[in-house]
């Protein structure tokens, strides 16, 4: 709940921040400041699906598994599971 509030909040404070500064020659205007935050809001849950989706995986992986990630910019993530890594209750 705390998150959906901030979330509110924050659009808020950058929408009157976007009324403010109005367009102007050299000035940022309301729908660079929208535009923005649609990226940020994107990136955000990009970034959220992508750990899900690695948590998932890794769940399914045997021993010894390895899962590599590369990303849109060429950066390299590699994830190993070990033997002590497993634990069951």
């Amino acid at each position: 709940m705390g998150t959906e509030i901030a979330a509110i909040v924050g659009s808020g404070v950058l929408a009157v921040l976007g009324l403010l500064l109005r367009s102007r020659p050299g000035r940022t205007g309301l729908w660079e400041v929208l535009g923005e935050l649609a990226r940020g809001r994107t990136a955000a849950a990009t970034e959220r699906e992508r750990r899900a989706t690695v948590l998932e995986v890794l769940d399914r992986l045997p021993t010894g598994g390895r899962l590599v990630e590369v990303d849109e910019r060429g950066c390299r993530r590699t994830v190993e599971v070990h033997p002590q890594a497993r634990r069951r209750p």
